[in-house]
């Protein structure tokens, strides 16, 4: 999603009011079981404009989101940083670094899980080569009991746009039980690319990879020749099918992916599943009013599509100061909130108004957007009512744009009544994990889904099924008021015995 991981609700002085007091709550430091003794300069906090308060703020959410490295620094770590003589001119989707065996003791992975790092090649929007780490979480039993484990290509929602926001040496891996670890412990491989930018901080020749947040067809480049890469890696223990998978940003991103393979025809597809996608980030950004807010996000990526605009075309003065604190301590989502929420609530502004509705803009909303497009299916769209981040209006309007223009697709749309953002993923799971079992010969109604495909089947009767949408959550076991809306924990490595539930 554009707007990192904050709600947009209607009001925002309602939104004002609880960050007050999730900043209080919550952004205290826990010297007992934070790592991190980062603190912003003098110079961080001049050259920013911070108040004490800010600064202070911002110092505990790095720390918290240093405290959750699981390797230490991207920027010192080889595996990321090192890269073989082949990274410049290897095609999209080849193998260029593996580490087969990944410590998982300073990870918090889920028991009977086993991971792997990789480092690939994949594709900018532009077409150039782009070296993009990932990760792959191994199930101790694969699904369907065959010696290859069945792949989904995981797309993660926001992190961040820095280097230092890869999930691949986020000790929770960034989505832990949202998917990747409820995959992995039903029986599939996760494959998980960090995306562009994100790990792999240089190009071969040294030139640094901007992250092209919200610029969805880039992503779905990312996770296609993941898919191909981990083949390649481990032939024998991972089957050539895969499902690409992915929420928000990663929602987008594997819709856009679905776009893709239009063209790019990569064996062994077998379909998508978005869920709250990112269809068009800028133009909900203009809906809520917060395009200022988003430009401290995108800027970096739209220059790196169109280099002829400048950061001062974009930002102003403070937006540039902020964007330059933030990549200075390489700040990621907890950063990004704790700085950007009380610019937005103080009325500052940060982009440049001629630039809010100018050419370059509107050039990049129209690139990035996703639906409305032709897609290899089949398709499954998920998205929760009560969605704050992403109003789920923008997705039911992506279908929609979809279905008319393509109403042959096999695109199947799901409402899920009173669910949020994150919870979509919790209250869906039966779902998507049925809708994967039948993608992959695995589930009780895999004959039927292949029978939908089969060129016997009527063409009338074969239409009338391509394009169609539904809701759950109508007759719910509990009023829909008493379930819990979203996640409100975090995990944590634990090192203590009493800490252990």
């Amino acid at each position: 999603m554009l707007i990192a991981a904050f709600q947009v609700p209607a009001a925002l002085a309602v939104v004002s009011a609880l960050f007050t007091a999730a900043l209080a709550q919550r952004l205290e430091p826990q010297i007992n079981t934070w790592n991190s003794t980062f603190e912003l300069t003098a110079e961080h906090i001049a050259a920013a404009g911070l108040t004490p308060g800010l600064a202070q703020s911002i110092n505990v959410a790095v720390r918290f989101e240093q405290t959750n490295w699981a390797t230490g620094s991207v920027l010192a770590d080889p595996f990321y940083t090192s890269l073989p003589g082949n990274a410049s001119n290897a095609p999209a989707g080849s193998l260029l670094k593996l580490e087969a065996y990944t410590d998982v003791s300073t990870y918090t992975i889920a028991p009977a899980l086993a991971l792997s790092r990789f480092v690939y090649q994949s594709r900018t929007f532009n077409g150039t080569l782009v070296p993009v780490s990932a990760y792959i979480l191994w199930p101790y039993l694969p699904r369907g009991g065959a010696s290859q484990a069945p792949v989904v290509v995981w797309g993660h929602g926001t992190s961040g746009i820095y280097a230092e926001c890869a999930p691949s040496h986020v000790r929770n891996l960034w989505n832990q039980f949202t998917a990747p670890y409820t995959l992995a412990l039903a029986g599939y491989a996760v494959v998980a690319p960090d995306y562009a930018g994100l790990g792999v901080p240089f190009y071969p020749n040294g030139d640094l990879i901007v992250h092209p947040y919200g610029l969805s067809p880039a992503h779905g480049n990312d996770l296609l020749y993941a898919a191909q890469a981990a083949k390649a890696a481990f032939p024998s223990r991972l089957t050539r099918d895969f499902v690409v998978m992915g929420h928000s940003q990663g929602g987008g991103a594997a819709w856009a992916a679905a776009e893709q393979q239009v063209k790019l025809k990569l064996p062994g597809y077998l379909g998508t599943i978005a869920l709250a996608p990112t269809t068009d980030g800028l133009g909900l950004a203009r809906t809520v009013g917060l395009v200022g807010v988003a430009s401290i996000q995108v800027a970096n990526a739209i220059i790196s599509v169109f280099p002829n605009v400048s950061f001062s075309d974009i930002l102003t003065p403070l937006g540039l100061a902020s964007n330059q604190l933030l990549e200075q301590v390489q700040g990621c989502n907890s950063a990004y909130n704790a700085l950007a929420l009380p610019l937005l609530f103080s009325g500052a502004v940060l982009s440049q108004p001629e630039f809010e509705d100018g050419y370059y803009i509107n050039r990049w909303q129209n690139i990035s957007l996703t639906g409305g497009k032709d897609f290899q299916g089949p398709l499954l769209v998920l998205h929760g009512t009560a969605d704050g981040s992403i109003p789920e209006s923008f997705t039911s309007d992506a279908v929609e744009a979809t279905c008319k223009r393509y109403p042959r697709n096999q695109l199947h749309y799901v409402r899920a009544q009173n669910v949020g953002h994150t919870s979509i993923l919790y209250a869906t799971q039966q779902l998507w994990m049925d809708w994967l079992d039948d993608r992959f010969g695995l589930g009780h109604s895999s004959a039927e889904a292949r029978s939908e495909d089969s060129s016997h089947a009527s063409s009338q009767t074969a239409a009338r099924k391509r394009c169609t949408v539904s809701a759950v959550g109508t007759d719910t076991p509990r009023p829909l008021s008493q379930y819990q809306s979203e996640l409100s924990y975090y995990l944590m490595l634990s090192q203590d015995i009493y800490t252990i539930a």
